[in-house]
């Protein structure tokens, strides 16, 4: 792995836990973390009050070009979808949840945006 992933393994990982971290204190239980099936990934899965969130954490340096929501194209949200039927497909529990496809986004300044119900 050179340096640059390297960085974008470190970012990842610490927008995570700041992601975690704020999801925590707003009174979600985290479920899962890095949930990967062979066709999606979902950074954290959390519950809050009979919502599921299936939430993408991104690190968003200013110079980028995109606004960070662009990440949501039709691939992106069928690999997210995909992965969240398998997890309801294995924890049956909770099926009479309602479901938000959210984004945390972690700026340069350690700032957390937290976008929710996407889609």
């Amino acid at each position: 792995m050179g340096p640059v992933s390297k960085y974008k393994v470190r970012k990842g990982k610490e927008g995570e836990d700041l992601a975690v971290e704020l999801l925590l204190k707003q009174g979600h239980r985290i479920l899962e973390r890095n949930f990967r099936i062979k066709k999606g990934e979902i950074d954290i899965i959390s519950e809050k009050e009979n919502v599921l969130y299936f939430t993408e954490v991104k690190y968003w340096a200013k110079i980028s070009p995109i606004h960070p929501l662009e990440i949501f194209h039709p691939a992106k949200m069928k690999k997210m979808k995909t992965a969240a039927e398998y997890y309801l497909s294995k924890n049956v529990s909770f099926r009479d949840h309602f479901v938000s496809f959210s984004l945390a986004l972690i700026t340069e300044k350690r700032e957390l945006k937290y976008y929710l119900n996407l889609f």
